[in-house]
């Protein structure tokens, strides 16, 4: 086995990926988060070739080469130590073939001749139909009306500056100097796997693009695979069910968090019976491979277990659940707020549903479990319950919602976060 491909460190990713946001940022991965999450360049200013070999690229090529654990890659290193399969564990996998020409044909200082993109992850638009509690601007143009009143920009300095309330739609076409289109043709003969992710992806014209694009290059083996909302399976002239038929290897993940009333707040612009019926096409579908992966946090974690048995009964399985999207930021929503009495009482609630299993699913539920118990206990930061109470207070005026009569059961962490000085 390649030494690279097996070892603690290493990860494939910087030699055949990119990530592309739609204000033109270029990111290593997806997975790279909170304080380190720097971008590696900005296509408004740089095109994807020079971004390829920047010192940001070359020095995080060289410090994998080296055995190194750069702090971009932070996440993942957190979620190994936590027993879950991380990304970079899944992307040494599924492009672990790549490994052996990237190590011996990587230059001295970290640059590296070819770039054929392997691996696709372009966020075309913030193009959105919800605007979830725990997501903003950048990813939901339905989010920047509210982010507007919220932080309105005389009152808060720095206010991000691509956002418009005039134009809420940010498009990467139109912050690339180079044409998307032009380096998405040039590289379809490469490409392996593509992720779709938001904004969502099921009404962008441009994933409706690729997949046409797919069909009529003869590649329906490239494996597509989709982060959705899963609000809209029909968009347009488009039937995705009927264009995920030409693939072989189709998977969808749906970002559900909760059920009924829970979940339409979470993700304002849920409509929970038309997921209840899209989750059944999609169950009942076999060309698809389908999970749902909740984000977990304080709006869903004390009544996580209830909902992953309505899951059950929808006909989801333990194994097509995905219980590694801890959320980490926005900080006042991280599970490791609660109050010590609330995470021993989660604790146990894990515990008891997961020995509630049959032995099939015991120790995988357990291992799950066990991973959230472990973020649960982290510590807080700073000003966290203040920005928790101002943040939701000032949505639910916004939206005309009730925070307090759709989650009962977090009436006492509300009542903490109001009094923590």
């Amino acid at each position: 086995m390649n030494k690279h491909k097996s070892n603690k460190t290493f990860c494939i990713i910087p030699w055949v990926h990119y990530n592309i946001w739609p204000n033109g940022h270029v990111y290593q991965c997806c997975i790279t988060t909170g304080e380190f999450a720097r971008a590696m360049g900005n296509l408004s200013k740089n095109t994807m070739e020079e971004i390829w070999n920047n010192n940001r690229y070359k020095e995080l090529r060289t410090q994998l080469l080296n055995n190194e654990k750069p702090n971009s890659c932070t996440k993942c290193y957190e979620q190994e130590d936590n027993g879950i399969i991380s990304f970079r564990q899944n992307a040494n996998n599924m492009f672990g073939h790549h490994i052996d020409k990237a190590v011996n044909n990587t230059n001295k200082d970290g640059s590296y001749d070819e770039m054929k993109l392997v691996y696709w992850d372009f966020r075309f638009s913030n193009l959105c139909n919800m605007k979830c509690r725990m997501c903003g601007p950048y990813l939901s143009c339905m989010w920047v009306a509210d982010e507007d009143k919220i932080y309105h920009p005389r009152m808060v300095p720095g206010r991000r500056p691509d956002v418009s309330k005039a134009n809420p739609v940010t498009s990467l076409a139109d912050n690339s100097i180079d044409n998307i289109y032009k380096i998405l043709n040039e590289n379809i003969e490469y490409v392996e796997e593509i992720y779709f992710a938001g904004g969502e992806p099921l009404i962008m014209d441009e994933h409706y693009y690729i997949l046409e694009k797919l069909i009529e290059h003869g590649r329906t083996d490239v494996r597509i695979r989709y982060n959705t909302n899963l609000l809209k399976l029909k968009y347009k002239k488009w039937d995705n069910l009927e264009l995920w038929k030409h693939f072989d290897n189709v998977n969808v993940i749906a970002s559900i968090d909760s059920f009924g009333a829970r979940a339409e707040y979470i993700r304002k612009g849920t409509v929970w019976d038309i997921i209840v019926n899209n989750i059944k096409a999609l169950v009942q579908n076999d060309n698809i491979i389908f999970g749902i992966s909740p984000t977990i946090q304080i709006l869903n974690i004390h009544t996580l277990t209830e909902f992953i048995d309505k899951l059950f009964e929808l006909g989801i399985t333990p194994r097509s659940l995905h219980l590694n999207n801890v959320l980490t930021g926005p900080e006042h929503y991280h599970i490791n707020t609660l109050r010590n009495e609330d995470k021993e009482y989660i604790k146990q609630q894990l515990i008891d549903h997961a020995n509630s299993m049959t032995t099939d699913y015991k120790k995988e539920m357990q291992n799950k479990y066990n991973s959230i118990i472990t973020y649960m206990n982290g510590t807080p930061k700073p000003n966290v319950y203040k920005t928790f109470v101002f943040t939701t207070h000032k949505l639910d005026v916004i939206r005309n919602e009730s925070f307090d009569a759709v989650f009962p059961e977090l009436a006492s962490h509300y009542e903490y976060a109001r009094n923590i000085k």
